[in-house]
């Protein structure tokens, strides 16, 4: 089973390309959530007021820099490398996250 990852950022942030966070350069990897979790992530992490966006990246073309690791909130999907336009599928708004598919479909 394959699962999009869920990374959330300020709107004025710049996506760029390849997308590379200020988090990359201080920690090493983007932080990344499962689709249940980034509202969560959003709510944790960034002020009430804040206009968020939430991209669905494709971790295929991501292979082993993509690691899943043990965090406080529990297993979180870390990215250890820039992320290359073509894998952020779409950009949504936090209320949309809950709509968005969490598995990717068999085949896909």
């Amino acid at each position: 089973m394959t699962r999009w990852l869920y990374h959330v950022l300020r709107v004025e942030d710049d996506h760029g390309d390849p997308y590379t966070p200020r988090s990359l350069a201080a920690e090493g990897f983007v932080h990344c959530s499962w689709q249940p979790d980034a509202a969560e992530s959003a709510r944790r992490y960034f002020a009430p007021d804040a206009h968020l966006h939430v991209l669905r990246i494709d971790p295929r073309p991501l292979g082993p820099l993509v690691v899943v690791a043990e965090t406080p909130r529990g297993p979180m999907p870390h990215v250890h490398a820039p992320i290359p336009r073509s894998a952020i599928l779409e950009v949504l708004e936090v209320d949309e996250v809950e709509r968005a598919p969490d598995v990717m479909p068999p085949g896909a």
